[in-house]
């Protein structure tokens, strides 16, 4: 039986950071791994899933439908049909605090292939873990959704926003990365990426 999200054949790295055997990426990470992507559409599917935090079925479904996407509010509205998720705890959620760059990334996302299926993207990662030196354990489809959560949670981004954003409770998220601990260059770089993506506000 294939693995959803595989792990057979590595060993943890010491050094990483996970969330319940997930790879966390901090910054220099994303950026490493972004660059070692060959193709652009893949590196845009990768940068997208990384700043919404969408769950990967997500991004397929929003990719037939554009419309969930209000660009004079920068904002990604999922319905209830768009979740499907058993334990969703909202029926529609929004996805905000973007980029003024996303209507160009989103641009891009539609005008090229439908996103792979998981199993493939799955793999592709993999492959490209082990193309950019890094140790593949962990990395999978839910890298960049639990890498931004994370980071949201770890910069004081108040958990209310995290969950309406994510469609996670707070207590859920607050006991998924409550034993994180980023190094003090880390939140430096993960707080100026978070400012820069417009997910972390001096309002905020």
């Amino acid at each position: 039986m294939k693995e959803k999200y595989p792990v057979s054949g590595f060993t943890r790295d010491k050094e990483a950071i996970y969330v319940n055997g997930i790879r966390i990426f901090v910054p220099v990470e994303y950026d490493k791994f972004k660059a070692g992507i060959p193709k652009k559409r893949h590196k845009t599917l990768f940068e997208l899933s990384t700043i919404t935090g969408m769950r990967y079925a997500e991004i397929q479904r929003l990719y037939d439908h554009p419309e969930w996407y209000s660009e004079s509010r920068n904002q990604i509205r999922l319905n209830e049909d768009a979740q499907k998720k058993v334990k969703r705890k909202a029926k529609e959620r929004t996805i905000d605090l973007l980029p003024s760059t996303f209507p160009y990334i989103l641009d891009q996302f539609f005008n090229w292939h439908a996103p792979p299926d998981i199993d493939t993207w799955n793999q592709d990662l993999k492959r490209w873990a082990v193309k950019t030196d890094f140790n593949p354990f962990g990395i999978s489809a839910k890298t960049t959704r639990k890498s931004i959560e994370s980071w949201m949670l770890s910069s004081g981004v108040p958990p209310f926003k995290v969950y309406q954003r994510q469609g996670h409770d707070p207590q859920t998220s607050l006991y998924h990365y409550q034993g994180l601990s980023f190094t003090d260059i880390e939140m430096h770089q993960i707080k100026k990426r978070l400012m820069e993506w417009g997910v972390l506000r001096t309002d905020s």
